[in-house]
């Protein structure tokens, strides 16, 4: 996923299965979310990217400070 795709990505905010992490601090609540997905029918948690959609971590080079995409379908 590239910078575009994902501005378009966040710009439809966060839903059942999309939830957004400001940081890396807040890896055990994205843990949290996430195996609350599993549970379910999946979904998405995007680190580096505010609760009101602003992307952090666009201006870091890539390979750090990368958005880590965890995904889950069900099959």
């Amino acid at each position: 996923m590239d910078i575009r795709e994902l501005k378009k990505f966040v710009s439809a905010g966060e839903s059942e299965t999309v939830e957004f992490k400001k940081s890396t601090g807040q890896l055990r609540r994205a843990a949290e979310t996430l195996c609350g997905m599993l549970n379910g029918t999946g979904g998405r948690v995007l680190v580096g990217v505010t609760p009101e959609g602003r992307i952090l971590v666009e201006s870091m080079g890539r390979g750090r400070g990368a958005v880590y995409r965890l995904r889950k379908t069900n099959e």
